[in-house]
């Protein structure tokens, strides 16, 4: 009885293989027409309704849903989960409407990165944590409605700018 070895089959079947290809059809030739121009008529009723359709949208009259944050803040000891790297100005304008603060900074605006990564973390911890992380370039403070940055002047080591 003869065995039939690995090497044996995989021989065969590339065989198989090449000479099936020999027996494919050639592809057809596809003709790329551009499509024939729409009727005046038609072309008219289109623009119609996309005017009527814009019309509609701007006197209110279709139901767009509206931007939301996903949360709002509605107390400083409200929980919150955030992951972010990148500019404290551009986290803190968006806690701050969230939270329905003002958010406004003094002075010259400088790059201020932080790394954010917390899990149900209150709003004032949150607010606390940045403050570290910015504390070397900007003070951070709430007060009443509002939410300042305040940029600190660079130290220049005693020389005159």
């Amino acid at each position: 009885m003869k065995s039939t070895t690995p090497t044996g089959l995989a021989s065969a079947t590339a065989l198989v293989l090449l000479l099936s290809g020999c027996q494919t059809p050639p592809p057809s030739q596809v003709s790329c027409t551009p499509a024939p121009p729409l009727p005046a008529s038609t072309q008219k009723q289109i623009q119609n309704l996309q005017l009527h359709n814009q019309l509609l949208q701007q006197s209110g009259a279709i139901n767009t849903k509206a931007f939301t944050l996903p949360a709002t803040l509605t107390a400083n000891s409200r929980r919150v989960t955030i992951q972010w790297d990148g500019d404290a100005v551009e986290l803190l304008s968006t806690l701050a409407r969230q939270r329905g603060l003002e958010f406004v900074y003094t002075g010259v605006r400088l790059p201020l990165p932080v790394d954010v990564n917390v899990k149900d973390m209150t709003f004032e911890n949150l607010l606390s944590l940045l403050r570290v992380q910015i504390g070397w370039r900007a003070k951070l403070v709430q007060d009443g409605v509002e939410l300042r940055l305040y940029f600190t002047v660079p130290d220049k080591g005693g020389r005159v700018a």
